[in-house]
């Protein structure tokens, strides 16, 4: 990128434009501090989401922590600036959140967040791993069959079997730029098992190419990643 400086020799500049404002340090630190406390959202998908539609959503799914407010800093992009970090813990740990049947991916303010694209490029999601032999349902599996998906943030075992039978459920941070697996592989002792893997709380996605964001309705066979059906499971809730 090139320098300041450099840019700044092209222009004539008036003396009032040279010297410029003055921030000040303590002007600063006081709205980092503030900063701290919150967090910023960024909307997947293709439908814009406004401010009231934003605010209604966490009125109703948040409780709307007092003295929230929200700022509206781009397209689909929010800054939610809570009073204390209790409330803001609280938010961010429940994630993944859903509006509008688009995921909204949360991270923790920190300079220049909103000029990083990349940190936005990852989610936790909840995934069901199933069709494992009784004998391979553990905790310990988390690490392997978990981590094919993406940094494992949890897992949890189903406490009865049900209609469906016992399963894995494991929090994973995806990476949403890339198509969500349909499960994998699992070897132990030269045999192989497909576990399934099945999504909860999932948002819009391409069925076709298996991608958060880029909806199914509106598919129009462009993706460079070539056809293949995804067949993804989806668990309701």
């Amino acid at each position: 990128m090139e320098r300041l400086e450099e840019i700044m020799k092209r222009f004539f500049l008036p003396t009032k434009e040279v010297d410029g404002a003055d921030l000040g340090k303590a002007n600063v630190e006081r709205i980092i501090r503030d900063c701290q406390k919150s967090l910023i959202g960024k909307v997947i998908g293709e439908k814009l989401i406004n401010f009231v539609g934003m605010k209604n959503f966490v009125n109703q799914v948040w409780g709307y922590p007092r003295n929230l407010k929200i700022f509206e800093l781009g397209p689909n992009l929010f800054q939610f600036s809570f009073k204390n970090k209790e409330e803001m813990t609280r938010v961010f740990n429940g994630r993944p959140w859903i509006i509008d049947n688009q995921l909204i991916v949360l991270n923790q303010w920190k300079e220049n967040i909103e000029y990083d694209k990349d940190v936005f490029n990852f989610s936790p999601i909840w995934i069901q791993v199933w069709d494992l032999p009784l004998h391979w349902l553990s905790k310990e599996v988390r690490s392997i069959i978990g981590g094919t998906a993406g940094e494992v943030l949890e897992v949890l075992l189903s406490e009865s079997w049900g209609k469906k039978g016992k399963h894995l459920k494991v929090l994973v941070s995806v990476d949403i730029t890339k198509p969500l697996m349909r499960g994998t592989i699992v070897k132990l002792n030269n045999k192989a098992i497909w576990a399934r893997f099945v999504y909860e709380r999932s948002p819009d996605f391409c069925y076709k190419y298996g991608l958060i964001g880029h909806s199914d309705r509106n598919c129009r066979s462009r993706n460079e990643m070539g056809r293949r059906s995804m067949n993804l499971n989806l668990a309701a809730g």
